[in-house]
């Protein structure tokens, strides 16, 4: 009987779906079908996926109307431009455990106070819904990133996720999911499954971090976001022009990292593979500190470090690995090759100036 019951519900289901198929079809934008939590079947699957369509259909028509709505206003007021869009970072929490947990929305306040110049510009908005999605959206900001707390409950969570991704698929987003959490942790990576722009931080200085680093990356006119000192608890650590040399092939990566180190006095200069790192080392002998990524390709960075150590005038030059491994005899191959220290992605700054600062000291 319960196998009979199964398949009428499964029927039912379909039947839902396609009645909400052909009402948006027929021109009901606000179609949608219900999913019950926990639902994951083939059936429910089909009725999410025509949902998040329907979404990010529903936005796109409401974006045009709102441009039709600016194009006649403009016009009526002689021809003036509409504003440009404010930018924003998204932030996405349980309301109702806001006292008893590390509020999302602070730490991202926190993140743009140490912007520097102009960190003014950075709106945090906080959302709990799609509906709040849509309506930052159309409000005129335009979402630069997303911090999601992983410790919210998991249907909330994930129509906010889906729904940034439909409002905003080139932002990246952050999912907080602390140490010692399991179930945050396992919750993070079914949102973030699949999506190549999404990333799980453990900790509220990691988070923090990368806020930070995706702001400097992505913000409009974020040139001249550093023209001012940071503000005071922010950028502590300066430096005095130190060159460190930057080596990745991810080209994202090195422009975050840049755009971080530079924020804090240090020189970057970057190298895509082992050779060039190779080359650049011949010809700039003053650079201070080298940050390797491990998994390159064609020469890697323990051949990388190899070789550098290999030449006398550099056999002290410290080392930094920058990757995703963490297993001991990762460390111990690292430590074969000559490497001094590690940090793992996603990288705390703090902590990388850190020991920066301290291999520095060790060369004077």
């Amino acid at each position: 009987m319960s196998g009979a019951h199964e398949d009428s519900a499964g029927d039912a289901r379909l039947e839902s779906l396609l009645h909400s198929m052909r009402a948006f079809y027929d021109g009901d934008t606000s179609a949608r079908v219900p999913v019950v939590p926990g639902q994951n079947d083939q059936v429910a699957d089909l009725c999410r996926l025509f949902n998040a369509i329907a979404e990010h259909s529903a936005l796109i028509e409401r974006r045009l109307e709102l441009a039709r709505g600016e194009s006649r206003r403009a016009a009526a007021a002689g021809g003036a431009a509409a504003p440009a869009p404010s930018a924003a970072i998204v932030v996405f929490e349980d309301a109702s455990q806001r006292e008893a947990l590390e509020p999302m929305r602070t730490t991202a306040q926190a993140a743009v106070r140490g912007l520097g110049g102009s960190w003014e510009r950075a709106t945090v908005l906080s959302v709990r819904s799609p509906e709040d999605v849509r309506d930052a959206v159309l409000g005129g900001h335009r979402i630069v990133c997303a911090l999601l707390d992983a410790r919210s409950p998991r249907e909330p969570m994930l129509e906010a996720g889906r729904a940034l991704e439909a409002a905003a698929s080139d932002a990246p987003t952050v999912y907080f999911a602390p140490e010692g959490d399991p179930g945050a942790a396992e919750r993070a990576a079914e949102a973030a499954g699949g999506h190549s722009r999404a990333e799980i931080v453990r900790s509220i200085g990691q988070a923090s971090e990368r806020l930070t680093l995706h702001w400097l990356t992505n913000a409009p006119g974020s040139d001249d976001v550093t023209a001012d000192q940071p503000e005071r608890g922010y950028g502590q650590q300066r430096f005095e022009g130190e060159k460190v040399l930057i080596v990745d092939d991810d080209v994202r990566n090195v422009f975050a990292m840049v755009s971080a180190l530079e924020l804090y006095g240090l020189t970057a200069v970057t190298a895509d593979s082992g050779y060039e790192a190779l080359e650049i080392l011949e010809r700039t002998p003053d650079i201070s500190v080298v940050l390797m990524d491990l998994m390159m390709p064609g020469l890697d960075g323990y051949a990388t470090t190899a070789r550098i150590r290999a030449h006398e005038s550099s056999d002290e030059l410290p080392i930094i690995a920058v990757t995703a491994r963490t297993a001991q005899a990762d460390r111990e191959r690292s430590r074969a090759a000559g490497i001094n220290e590690h940090v793992t992605k996603p990288v705390e700054v703090e902590h990388l100036l850190s020991l920066i600062r301290g291999l520095l000291q060790q060369q004077r």
